[in-house]
């Protein structure tokens, strides 16, 4: 066990993928070209400066792949992970409470609401489609004809039932 582990602090992502354009002899146009992103973008990341917060992580990887840097050496440098939620946004009672909407026709507070009913009718509409469908086989079942599929041309006795 060792008492003193040196621990490497990463290298800035900027530094890291501009250096690497480099040695590629590419020029800026060239590389974010290969990346599928501006240049713009491409030289907001080589000067470690987020130019989009939403999609920096996506656009770093991309641009380091198109370098030939493997995202595992430069993934203590990424931008941080976009939040999926916002962290203001709150649920229907946090709505109601602070007083953010006072409309019933608010898409956003009609969605919050509507969307665990959607969830309830797909399972109604399941159940009862297979309650249907079970009724009516156990229908059919005590049928010992159809009129529409037996020939009209010769009776048919079934005996006694």
């Amino acid at each position: 066990m060792r008492f003193f582990q040196q621990t490497l602090l990463p290298d800035p992502l900027g530094l890291t993928l501009a250096q690497t354009r480099k040695s590629r002899r590419l020029s800026l146009g060239q590389a974010a070209q290969g990346a599928g992103i501006s240049e713009a973008e491409a030289l907001a990341l080589e000067e470690d400066r987020i130019h989009e917060p939403g999609m920096a992580r996506i656009h770093a990887l991309s641009y380091a792949r198109s370098l030939g840097i493997e995202p595992e050496e430069i993934r203590d440098s990424l931008p941080p992970q976009p939040d999926l939620i916002r962290k203001k946004s709150g649920y229907l009672s946090n709505l109601a409470s602070s007083g953010q909407t006072k409309t019933i026709f608010n898409p956003v507070l009609i969605g919050r609401v509507l969307a665990p009913l959607g969830k309830a009718l797909v399972i109604l509409l399941l159940l009862a489609t297979f309650f249907t469908t079970w009724g009516m086989m156990r229908q059919l079942s005590r049928v010992r004809s159809i009129p529409w599929i037996t020939s009209s041309t010769r009776p048919v006795s079934f005996g006694d039932r």
